[in-house]
């Protein structure tokens, strides 16, 4: 195959970015290779399906003890530059720069002259006051990988403020959203629109049939900030014949059930293995709630936006500052504001309108910047690079 060639360097694979590679895949005008410095993390596997990708995993190690709040493990894949070199690409994407891995494979591009691109999650909210020593080291360390770039491809406009910061780099930004497979989501939701099999799924679970949901998917940990949300809930009035639907586990659960106090509008289900039920639930919700300490991405947000539900969601998620528009399509509360959790289910359980309006914005703002949009944004960057450096 003629044209430039494509290589996107991964640390592990996922299912938010997986839509994405293929599609890049299927549309790069040339030969496209995707690279993985290891098949999962502790806590991070999934079986997915790579057919019609030319994939390799390069042979390496993962350091650090991964918690059950944070699986990131350190990457060292000596053997990346021999894969580069050996593959000759025009231009390269490397995921971030938190990995020496990705240090190597940007040394590699600096000496062979080979255009690279930074994915990039962080944000200034989620990272380091941009000043201290703590700051300085890191960008010591890491700043060059980004001065050095062609492109960023933060996931939106405050990772971009990041990278710009960071660097400091004036490089062009294309902006490219963590971007999750909602096709079985909305399948699912309009399967239960045209066959009216929501009541089923209500009984299934014990939800009254006239009970707005509340919903909530994740692990019960700190850092999520759970006891929030049960908080609120608690408070909110007009929520006599509401639920609110827990979804997931962890160390937070006996609290939780603690703070409900057996209130029978609190729901626990554990973990639910069921994906079309949980899609299902993300579509007939009244709005998901989402009070995280910090959150990079949260791919839960494209997930339940795309199902037509609003959401609730501190102003520290990544993907819900990109994609909300707090009144329109959903609400951002700042972070541990219980009463303002409160506030937003109140609005919404007063006025059914609001929420269905807010659900339709939150749709179509989740298609909006889905993974055509990514693609579309990482494919116009590479071009551009192999074009400036001709």
């Amino acid at each position: 195959m003629s044209g430039p060639r494509l290589y996107y360097l991964d640390d592990i694979p996922t299912p938010y970015r997986l839509g994405v590679q293929k599609l890049v895949a299927e549309r790069w005008p040339g030969e496209f290779r995707l690279g993985f410095c290891a098949e999962s993390e502790p806590g991070r596997e999934w079986t997915l399906d790579f057919s019609g990708i030319d994939t390799e995993f390069i042979p390496g190690k993962q350091y650090r003890r991964p918690s059950p709040d944070n699986p990131f493990q350190i990457k060292w894949n000596p053997g990346v530059a021999r894969s580069l070199t050996a593959w000759k690409p025009d231009v390269v994407i490397l995921s971030g720069y938190a990995h020496p891995t990705m240090w190597r494979a940007a040394r590699w591009c600096i000496r062979n002259k080979v255009p690279y691109a930074l994915s990039c999650e962080t944000s200034m909210r989620s990272s380091l006051s941009p000043s201290g020593w703590r700051w300085n080291l890191k960008r010591l360390i890491a700043g060059w990988i980004v001065r050095g770039m062609a492109f960023g491809l933060p996931v939106g406009s405050e990772a971009a403020e990041y990278l710009r910061i960071f660097g400091p780099t004036d490089a062009p930004m294309y902006y490219f959203p963590n971007t999750p497979d909602t096709a079985p989501i909305i399948a699912e939701a309009k399967r239960l629109r045209e066959t009216g099999g929501e009541p089923a799924l209500r009984e299934k679970l014990g939800i009254p049939a006239d009970a707005a949901i509340f919903l909530f998917v994740g692990r019960l940990i700190d850092a999520k900030r759970p006891l929030d949300m049960v908080r609120a809930f608690l408070a909110a009035k007009g929520a006599e014949k509401a639920v609110l639907l827990v979804i997931g586990d962890g160390a937070l659960m006996e609290a939780m059930k603690a703070e409900a106090k057996g209130d029978p509008r609190i729901l626990f289900t554990g973990w639910m293995k069921d994906m079309q039920a949980i899609f299902g639930l993300m579509s007939i919700s009244t709005a998901m709630i989402l009070p995280s300490e910090s959150e990079t991405w949260g791919a839960v947000v494209n997930e339940t936006m795309a199902a037509g539900t609003p959401v609730v969601s501190s102003d520290r998620v990544g993907a819900a500052i990109e994609l909300i528009r707090d009144g329109e399509s959903g609400f951002l509360v700042p972070v541990g504001d219980v009463p303002g959790y409160t506030r937003a289910m109140e609005r919404l359980l007063a006025d059914p309108a609001l929420a269905d309006a807010m659900g339709a914005a939150a749709h179509e703002a989740a298609i909006a910047q889905g993974e055509a949009f990514a693609t579309g944004n990482l494919i116009a960057g590479a071009l551009a690079a192999v074009a400036k450096k001709a």
